[in-house]
C-alpha cells in the first residue's frame, strides 16, 4: 500500500490513491465514519429528529426485507 501518514503543523495528513481507498474495506468504511461525523457535525436536528429517523429507516428496511430475512433466518 502506498498512503503515507505524516504530522504536519499539529495535523494528520493522511495521502491514500483512491483506487487503493476504493479497493481496501477497511479504509472505505473509515472514510465513511469521517464523512458521516462531518455531515453530523453540520446537521440541525434535534436527537428527537434523528431517533424519528432512524425508526422509519428502520421501518422502511423491514418492510422491504422481512421475507428475504425470514426465509434466510430458517435455513
Amino acid at each position: 500500500m502506498s498512503a503515507k501518514v505524516q504530522v504536519k503543523d499539529g495535523y494528520f495528513q493522511i495521502t491514500i490513491p483512491v483506487k487503493e481507498a476504493y479497493e481496501n474495506k477497511s479504509i472505505r468504511n473509515l472514510l465513511e465514519v469521517l464523512r458521516a461525523q462531518e455531515t453530523l457535525s453540520r446537521s440541525k436536528a434535534t436527537e428527537e429528529q434523528i431517533a424519528e429517523l432512524g425508526d422509519e429507516v428502520t421501518a422502511s428496511w423491514w418492510e422491504a426485507n422481512r421475507e428475504w430475512f425470514l426465509n434466510e433466518s430458517g435455513h
